[in-house]
């Protein structure tokens, strides 16, 4: 313990190589029998864009050891895959553990296949071993400057909810995303004119809080499983537990001023300029995380970001493949 901060911490993270073709063959199989409310949240669920990884897990991963060293686990949540950049053999090195996602849904295997964040989100504190503290994010998530266990957790073990108030009128018409928010918001009684829109970054867990919740919410919990891609009726598990522990004071809320957010919408028409902005304050220490939504409509655009992203993390994980790793 550091003061009364947890010491072991974990971290989970989501990853998926949707090119893989027997993955892209198992999606379409299930995709016939799936429906959404409304088809314009089809891009937010079913979008091949959705499951296509460009090697931003490698920076991910570097970032966290990196700048966040004092990790006890990172557990990586894969669908019968390791990442081909990735030695499985060398993984200890960092201490990295693959879960896959038959181990996630022990007893309730029937879900199964899942290819849907929320569902594995609601099953994550099952992960055998997890420590009780955790921090979850997916592959496009970094660090961009060092932090210690207490940006998570403060004294006595509380998570530091990264979120801000914002108001939404009405849960229809909304985005797949906005949709979720609201729906974890409204099971704890919050109304739309005052909703946690949690940060873009990792996000801290308390196993024994969640496993309240689940009870508590049965139901809903099950919801979440039994839908293999994203769907409206679903809740988002961060809004449901950050409103869960500002409720009842048992998490401290904070602004997300020290985070960048790469929006599908900046990723894909932001101007160079202040793409370049962004980075700059990264390399300067100026945020501590960022989230790279759609990396690939980035760097296709601007090629330069991926030696930005090599420069900020040159130091190969132990268990990459190749450790005289060059930009390409």
């Amino acid at each position: 313990m550091t003061g009364n901060t947890p010491s072991d911490i974990d971290f989970v993270i989501f990853w998926v190589d949707g090119n893989d073709p027997a993955h892209r063959q198992k999606r379409s199989q299930y995709l016939s029998d799936f429906s959404l409310e409304s088809a314009h949240n089809a891009e937010q669920s079913t979008d091949d864009k959705r499951f296509v990884q460009h090697d931003e897990l490698r920076f991910c991963l570097r970032s966290i050891k990196q700048f966040s060293p004092w990790y006890r686990k990172i557990h990586l949540v894969t669908d019968e895959q390791v990442p081909a950049f990735l030695d499985e053999d060398k993984l200890a090195l960092d201490r990295i553990v693959i879960v896959d996602h038959k181990k996630l849904f022990r007893g309730k295997a029937h879900y199964l296949p899942t290819f849907n964040s929320r569902a594995l989100a609601t099953r994550v504190h099952h992960i055998p071993e997890l420590s009780r503290y955790y921090l979850l994010g997916n592959d496009d998530i970094m660090f961009g400057a060092p932090v210690q266990r207490d940006f998570f957790f403060d004294d006595g073990g509380r998570p530091v909810i990264y979120a801000d108030w914002t108001a939404m009128k009405s849960p229809y018409g909304e985005t797949l995303w906005q949709r979720g928010i609201i729906n974890g918001a409204k099971m704890m009684n919050y109304s739309h004119s005052e909703i946690l829109v949690p940060s873009h970054g990792f996000l801290p867990f308390d196993k024994t809080l969640v496993q309240t919740l689940e009870t508590q919410f049965s139901e809903s919990f099950e919801n979440n499983l039994q839908h293999r891609f994203r769907h409206e009726s679903q809740f988002i598990l961060e809004s449901l537990f950050n409103h869960f522990c500002v409720k009842n004071q048992l998490g401290r809320r904070q602004d997300t001023g020290s985070m960048v957010h790469f929006s599908f919408q900046l990723c894909r028409e932001g101007s160079k300029e202040k793409i370049a902005f962004l980075f700059d304050l990264i390399a300067h220490g100026e945020r501590k995380m960022f989230c790279l939504n759609e990396y690939q409509s980035l760097t296709k655009r601007m090629p330069e970001v991926k030696t930005r992203l090599y420069e900020l993390f040159p130091t190969p994980l132990l268990s990459e493949k190749g450790l005289n790793d060059v930009v390409e």
